[in-house]
């Protein structure tokens, strides 16, 4: 029978750390700062994280962050931590068997045998386990266990994970109005320049932001092979404006925004070209007060390269959406697109880059401007921080987008072709305070510029909020 299912519905990760300690002690001496073992079962995934480099070198650390990597089913990270600890300490049972455990569901169930029998023939292990997994690995079980040990494996059950998010701040463009103050017409008797109204111009005011995110994954298999995995996320924001003394509410803009997406991914071991295709499915939904604003519905395919090794991948990505504006059906347009991405994910942080070029179709011969090339290009970069820094998770991100017409935006503006380019910059720095809740601040910051006055933008926003997140 195959090991997987084995090793997966009868071997708890639990009972496998519950045994290392009783194998090696720990030996403070190699890292001044390493916390104590007490400290390590008490601790969350994301304060485990900070203490990887003050821990570098002690073995029952990376086995019981490995151990707490697989409970979460997030394996393949699992896998590198066990590793790691068993290069350290060979002599750790208990990350021999997670190890074995996490193999066996990353599809090398080869390693995971031997492991396997390396383990039954130590002879520190208690005459009762050992017992069992002789008898296991010699087990035959029938359709109904094997249909369980699936499911404890990951196949054909859903793993939920959800993020909750409120925050209060000011911005001082609530309104997404354009940065200028007067607007030249070209009429047939000569320009004439308008002035814009009150509520035309930004207002600066306090808001409130909040978020829910919701995201499950399952693993789709036969045989205790692994086809495959099929992800969903739902996610919905609002911003409401508080307004400011003297100003009447309606003229500012309260929004929201709901997004929804569909994934499959499925592994392909080809020497050089192996990877992970993607394949998804999503929409967004906008809504200006109480009406809605913009909406779209596309798919892209993309291919994760495995080709610069376990910690980065080159991922190449084509895709297309419908975009459709209900108040205003001439901006209707299909945008397709072309993408390359970089991931780099260590222990203690995370980067990612992506470059992007695209075309924006015009549904409607009259749409302003006409077609539209697009060009983009995003950072982010996520680091868990050290103790002394309060475990904290600090995020920056940076997107830089440019648009150019193909026509002349309107005929009232001469002959003027639109070119903008727009810039969005953040800063989060979050802090935990219990196991689930995080308290943070992030500053936020958007400018457009173009030739076209009606979209200059400019925009600052610093918000205070609490977070809740659940895996």
């Amino acid at each position: 029978m195959h090991l997987l299912i084995v090793l997966v519905f009868f071997v708890a990760p639990s009972l496998a750390w519950a045994q290392a300690p009783s194998v090696t002690p720990i030996n403070h001496s190699l890292s001044a700062q390493c916390p104590s073992p007490e400290q390590w079962q008490k601790a969350s995934l994301a304060e485990l994280n900070s203490f990887v480099l003050a821990c570098d070198e002690v073995a029952l650390f990376h086995a019981r962050r490995g151990t707490l990597l697989l409970t979460m089913s997030q394996i393949e990270e699992a896998a590198v931590a066990l590793e790691k600890a068993l290069l350290i300490d060979p002599n750790l049972p208990g990350a021999q068997l997670d190890f074995a455990q996490a193999l066996a569901q990353i599809g090398q169930r080869g390693s995971a045998r031997a492991l396997l029998a390396q383990v039954l023939e130590r002879p520190d292990i208690e005459p009762a386990l050992k017992g069992q997994l002789g008898q296991l690995q010699n087990a035959r079980p029938n359709s109904t266990q094997a249909h369980e040990a699936q499911n404890q494996a990951g196949y054909s059950v859903w793993q939920w994970s959800a993020l909750v998010q409120t925050a209060l701040g000011r911005e001082t463009n609530l309104n997404s109005a354009t940065y200028t103050d007067s607007l030249t017409l070209m009429l047939s008797n000569g320009p004439v320049t308008i002035g814009l109204s009150d509520s035309a111009k930004p207002i600066a005011g306090n808001a409130l932001k909040s978020s829910l995110v919701v995201q499950g994954f399952t693993k789709a298999g036969y045989g205790g092979i692994a086809l495959g995995e099929l992800s969903v996320l739902a996610s919905g924001s609002n911003k409401y404006a508080l307004g400011k003394a003297g100003q009447s509410l309606d003229v500012v803009e309260n929004n929201s925004t709901a997004e929804a997406l569909i994934k499959y991914s499925l592994p392909m071991q080809a020497g050089a070209a192996s990877g992970q295709w993607q394949m998804a499915l999503g929409g967004t939904q906008f809504w200006q007060g109480s009406s809605s604003a913009y909406s779209d519905n596309g798919a892209h395919l993309k291919f994760s390269w495995d080709t610069l090794g376990q910690t980065c991948k080159l991922a190449p990505s084509v895709g297309a959406s419908r975009q459709l504006f209900p108040l205003s059906s001439s901006l209707n347009g299909v945008y397709s697109y072309v993408r390359m991405e970089l991931g780099c994910k260590e222990e203690t942080h995370e980067t990612q880059i992506a470059l992007g070029a695209g075309f924006d179709k015009a549904s409607s011969s009259t749409r302003p401007g006409g077609h539209k090339h697009r060009k983009e290009l995003l950072v982010r970069h996520e680091r868990y921080l050290g103790p002394a820094l309060a475990h904290a998770q600090l995020s920056s991100w940076f997107r830089y987008a440019k648009s150019e017409d193909r026509q002349v935006f309107s005929d009232l503006l001469g002959n003027l072709i639109t070119s903008s380019h727009r810039t969005d910059w953040g800063i989060g720095y979050w802090v935990p305070v219990q196991k689930s809740w995080s308290v943070g601040l992030n500053l936020e910051a958007t400018s457009q510029r173009s030739n076209n006055t009606l979209f200059n933008l400019r925009n600052l926003g610093v918000y205070l909020g609490l977070r809740w997140r659940e895996s």
